[in-house]
C-alpha cells in the first residue's frame, strides 16, 4: 500500500534538496576509490603487481554489483523510504571502509573490506538519483547533472586526501574518507525531505528488476549506458598507471606527481556533468550522450599518441578526457528514469547500475592485462569499443523520448 509522510515538501526549495542530495553523494561517495588512490603504497607494502593492485577497485565493483542485485530484486529503494535506505547504507560504508584500513593484513583481507564497501554504495548513488527525482521532474537531466557530478568529486576525493597526507600513513587517507561518508549519510537523514515526486511506495516485485528491460527505450538507453561503463572506471581507476608509466620515461625528467593530476582529471568530470545537465535542457539528454560518446571515443583512439606527447598536450588532454568520460552519464541516468515505470524507478536504476559496475569489472582487468602484452601506451585504446557500441545503441533511440 502506498506509504505518504505528512509533509509539505513544495514548501522546500527544489534547488535547494538537490543541492542537499548532491553534497550528500558526494560525501558518501568518498569511500569509493579510497582503496585505489592508496595503491602505490600497498603496491610497495603488500608486493603487488599493477594486475593485483588492480582489485582493491575490482573487489569494489563487484561488491556494488552484488550490492545493486540485492537491492533491485527486493525492490529495497521503492518498498523503503529512499533516505533511510541512504542514510543505513552510506553509514555502513563508512564503517567498512574504516575497518579495511584498520584490519586489512594483505590482499585478501583488504579485498574483503572493499567488496563490503561496495555492497553498501549499491544503497547510495542508484538511491541519490531517485532522490533527484522525487524533486525534479521537467529539469531531471539539469539535477541529475550536480548529482553525478557530485558524485565524480566524491570520487575523486580521496586522490587529494592521499597527496596531501603523502609523508603519513595511507591509513589517514582512508579513515578521512569514512568521516567524509558519514556525514553524508547525516546530511540525508535530517537535512533532507521526502520530494512532491515518487513519494509512493511500491509493492514487491521479485519481477520488476528484469521486466524493465522487455521496454525498448528503456533496453537501447542502458546498451548505452553499458558502452559507457566500459570506458569510466577502467580510465578512472588505471589513469594512474598510465600517467605512472608516461612519466617513468627518460625524457620526462620534470614530471608531476600521479596523485594530484589524477584528483584534477577525474574532479574535471564534475563541470563535465554541470555543463552536460545544463546543455541537455536545450539539447536533451539523447543529443548530449552522443556528444559525450564521440568526444570519449576519439581520446580512446588518441590515448597511444598522447602518451609521448609533450606534457604541455598531454596533461590537459587528460583533463579534457576527463570532462567528456563521465559527462553522459548524467544523462542515461535521466533516461532511464524517464523510460521505466515511475512506481519501480528506484529497482531500474539499481538494476541498470548493477549491470553496467558489470561491465566495468571486465573492462579494468582486461585493461590491466593488455596493458601487460603491448604497455600502457596503447592498453587505453581498447576503451574505444564501448563508447563506439554506446553510441550506435543511442542512434537507434528515438530524439523525443
Amino acid at each position: 500500500m502506498a506509504h505518504r509522510e505528512d509533509v509539505s515538501p513544495e514548501c522546500v526549495s527544489p534547488n535547494l534538496a538537490v543541492g542537499f542530495i548532491s553534497a550528500a553523494v558526494l560525501l558518501a561517495s568518498a569511500v569509493w576509490f579510497s582503496g585505489t588512490a592508496a595503491a602505490a603504497p600497498l603496491k610497495q607494502a603488500w608486493a603487488l603487481s599493477d594486475v593485483q593492485a588492480s582489485w582493491l577497485t575490482v573487489s569494489v565493483q563487484l561488491g556494488f554489483i552484488a550490492g545493486t542485485f540485492l537491492y533491485a530484486v527486493f525492490n529495497v529503494a521503492d518498498v523503503f523510504k529512499a533516505r533511510n535506505v541512504f542514510f543505513l547504507s552510506a553509514a555502513a560504508g563508512a564503517v567498512f571502509n574504516a575497518a579495511f584500513a584498520l584490519l586489512a593484513t594483505g590482499l585478501p583481507t583488504a579485498a574483503v573490506f572493499r567488496f563490503l564497501t561496495g555492497v553498501t554504495l549499491a544503497g547510495v548513488y542508484p538511491v541519490g538519483m531517485k532522490l533527484i527525482a522525487q524533486w525534479e521532474r521537467h529539469r531531471l537531466g539539469w539535477g541529475l547533472g550536480l548529482m553525478v557530478g557530485a558524485l565524480t568529486l566524491g570520487t575523486a576525493v580521496p586522490y587529494l586526501l592521499y597527496a596531501i597526507s603523502a609523508d603519513l600513513d595511507w591509513r589517514l587517507m582512508i579513515y578521512g574518507a569514512s568521516i567524509l561518508a558519514a556525514a553524508g549519510a547525516l546530511l540525508v537523514k535530517f537535512g533532507v525531505r521526502d520530494g512532491p515526486y515518487l513519494r509512493e511506495t511500491a509493492r514487491f516485485d521479485f519481477h520488476a528488476a528484469f521486466r524493465v528491460f522487455k521496454i525498448r527505450d528503456f533496453r537501447l538507453q542502458a546498451l548505452g549506458y553499458f558502452g559507457h561503463m566500459w570506458e569510466l572506471y577502467a580510465f578512472w581507476s588505471l589513469a594512474s598507471f598510465y600517467l605512472a608509466a608516461s612519466f617513468a620515461k627518460a625524457t620526462r625528467p620534470s614530471a608531476p606527481a600521479v596523485p594530484p593530476l589524477v584528483f584534477l582529471v577525474i574532479a574535471a568530470g564534475a563541470a563535465g556533468c554541470v555543463l552536460a545537465g545544463w546543455a541537455s535542457r536545450r539539447f536533451g539528454e539523447r543529443t548530449v550522450a552522443l556528444v559525450s560518446l564521440a568526444g570519449s571515443f576519439a581520446f580512446c583512439a588518441l590515448s597511444g599518441f598522447l602518451y609521448d606527447a609533450l606534457l604541455v598536450v598531454l596533461l590537459p588532454a587528460m583533463v579534457v578526457w576527463g570532462v567528456f568520460v563521465v559527462s553522459d552519464s548524467p544523462m542515461f541516468s535521466s533516461l532511464a528514469a524517464r523510460t521505466c515505470p515511475p512506481e519501480y524507478t528506484g529497482t531500474a536504476l539499481t538494476i541498470q547500475n548493477g549491470l553496467g559496475f558489470a561491465v566495468t569489472v571486465v573492462s579494468i582487468l582486461c585493461i590491466a592485462w593488455v596493458s601487460r602484452l603491448v604497455g600502457w601506451r596503447w592498453a587505453f585504446t581498447f576503451l574505444a569499443l564501448g563508447p563506439a557500441l554506446g553510441a550506435a545503441a543511442m542512434l537507434r533511440l528515438p530524439k523525443k523520448v
